[in-house]
């Protein structure tokens, strides 16, 4: 099964963009399942139908669903938080609400993912496109499993030694109920079915993220610190869609200033996603909304292309660090390319190489934009930058 991940900032057009990619995939007889993880549900608004919690036809060969947060959070983990709830409401003597407590931020929404992984594992649908949340969320989202690992591994098996010893003299003394296994075993479930997704989700061969953005630079620049960020996590992103590109004769006259604007958001976004497919949609003239609307966009958005193809597996940059030198270490491949033919320079919190004729920018992870570029080697392929804080410079 092919997973298509679609995140962007809010409003550049992610879930038309997911829908638009969906519609042309089933057009093509495969079986396709669209799923909005994200809780500001747009995507019944999109193909012009109510959806709910369980798949629904939009035509054969494409189903829909807008997952509800709340519900997959019960599924998930309802044992233990009814437990959290029967504690705080014997304890608290009625001064704070339990259900608002047991308001545990991104929890929710991360719960709301096993749903992709349920799909996977069914294997009812040969490609599953995603409409997740907007970025700063979805990337919450990705690390949210690493955190909870810690919590299984660390605290859940010392309160469970705690409770198995101490649970019955505790439940006597304070009338505070012991804990069932099913609670812990709950909860170990809910961890293992999210270590298997993040795999799943970190699978290049399986698992596409693309990010989507519009041609404006506060919105482009958030993208690209998505791209970082989404890389830094070990997931892949093999291309970009930019929506919303004012087409020639829409900026004529009063609105001429922001046609360069336009060209250098364009050429900005052309050397900050090396190696990842390019897709551009111009500014409809009305709303993508239905299927035949969603299907003229998909066509001028792909042209001939498969949206379901692999376009890239490679890793943008690795990183390395030596804590004796303290140097920190940005590794980029480049293939083909000779130490004459390369340039790397620092502006800002910015990466640019020019590569033979090719500009490439790379917005820097946060640990990299204190920090100065001391010098780079080209190893089988492979540019190697370092990078120094101001008081190793020599």
């Amino acid at each position: 099964m092919r997973i298509l991940i679609y995140t962007g900032k809010g409003g550049v057009g992610k879930t038309s963009i997911a829908a638009a990619t969906a519609v042309r995939i089933a057009r093509t007889g495969r079986k396709v399942l669209l799923m909005s993880t994200d809780q500001a549900h747009s995507l019944g608004d999109s193909l012009c139908r109510n959806l709910g919690p369980e798949p629904q036809e939009i035509f054969p060969g494409l189903e829909a669903l807008e997952i509800d947060q709340t519900r997959e959070s019960r599924r998930a983990w309802g044992a233990l938080q009814d437990y959290l709830r029967q504690l705080i409401a014997r304890k608290a003597e009625g001064g704070i609400e339990a259900d608002e407590v047991l308001l545990f931020p991104g929890l929710e929404e991360l719960c709301s993912l096993i749903r992709i992984l349920e799909a996977y594992e069914e294997d009812r649908h040969d490609v599953l496109v995603v409409d997740c949340a907007p970025t700063g969320e979805t990337l919450s989202l990705l690390r949210y499993p690493e955190q909870l690992s810690v919590l299984a591994d660390r605290l859940l098996p010392m309160i469970r030694g705690f409770t198995g010893v101490f649970g019955g003299l505790i439940t006597r003394r304070t009338t505070v109920p012991k804990p069932r296994d099913l609670v812990f075993a709950e909860f170990d479930t809910l961890i293992r079915r999210l270590n298997v997704l993040q795999k799943i989700l970190r699978d290049r061969d399986i698992t596409s993220m693309r990010i989507v953005t519009t041609p404006e630079r506060i919105v482009l620049q958030e993208a690209r610190r998505s791209f970082t960020w989404i890389n830094q996590y070990d997931f892949g992103v093999d291309a970009v869609c930019i929506n919303k590109i004012y087409p020639e004769e829409a900026m004529k006259g009063y609105f001429d200033g922001w046609r360069e604007m336009q060209r250098e958001s364009l050429q900005l976004a052309a050397e900050s996603f090396p190696g990842r497919r390019h897709f551009f949609l111009l500014l409809q003239p009305e709303e993508i909304r239905g299927v035949p609307a969603l299907e003229k966009a998909a066509q001028e958005l792909y042209g001939k292309e498969d949206p379901a193809e692999i376009f890239c597996c490679a890793a943008a940059f690795r990183e390395e660090y030596d804590p004796h030198s303290g140097i920190r270490t940005l590794a980029v491949f480049l293939p083909y390319a000779g130490p004459e033919e390369i340039r790397a320079e620092k502006e800002g919190d910015d990466l640019i190489l020019y590569v033979r004729n090719e500009v490439r920018r790379l917005r820097l992870p946060d640990l990299f934009c204190r920090r100065s570029l001391s010098g780079w080697t080209l190893e089988d392929g492979e540019l190697r930058l370092q990078f120094v804080n101001s008081y190793q410079k020599t």
